[in-house]
């Protein structure tokens, strides 16, 4: 049985970029800011401005979304980073680009910047994240261990 032979491909290099850069630019502007906020709010007790905006949204239980809107920045931004989760991690991302894409439409401010952010969220939940990343990692380790089990069988 002939092995396939994995390469790291312009593809592969560009999915790298855009994750990188897109989760890294995500967590260092906005996400690890927001997040030690919300933990300075859910632990603290400290007041955070970001739930009363959630709450003109119109969101139920704005204290819980506020804090899934801050996981959303940071922790699915840095799963998307590491390509751990890829598709889901992005799609989170997405989703949390799009409410604030939204909200800065509404109140007539520049969109520019939630729009970026949600492109490259939708690019990588569409396009998963490459071979050079730990999903990559797992599904090339899953097709070894398949294809050592069926040698052994």
């Amino acid at each position: 049985m002939r092995s396939r032979v994995s390469r790291f491909t312009a593809t592969d290099a560009g999915l790298l970029v855009l994750r990188l850069g897109c989760a890294s630019l995500l967590i260092g502007f906005h996400g690890w800011l927001r997040l030690h906020r919300a933990v300075d709010y859910v632990f603290f007790g400290q007041p955070w401005t970001f739930v009363s905006l959630v709450a003109r949204l119109g969101f139920p239980w704005p204290p819980v979304f506020a804090v899934a809107s801050a996981m959303a920045e940071s922790v699915a931004a840095a799963c998307m980073a590491l390509g751990l989760w890829t598709r889901w991690a992005a799609a989170i991302v997405a989703f949390n680009m799009a409410v604030a894409l939204a909200n800065e439409a509404f109140k007539g401010d520049p969109i520019e910047l939630p729009a970026l952010y949600l492109i490259g969220a939708l690019a990588v939940a569409i396009l998963g994240a490459g071979r050079v990343s730990l999903d990559g990692w797992r599904r090339t380790r899953r097709e070894r261990l398949k294809t050592a089990a069926a040698g052994i069988c």
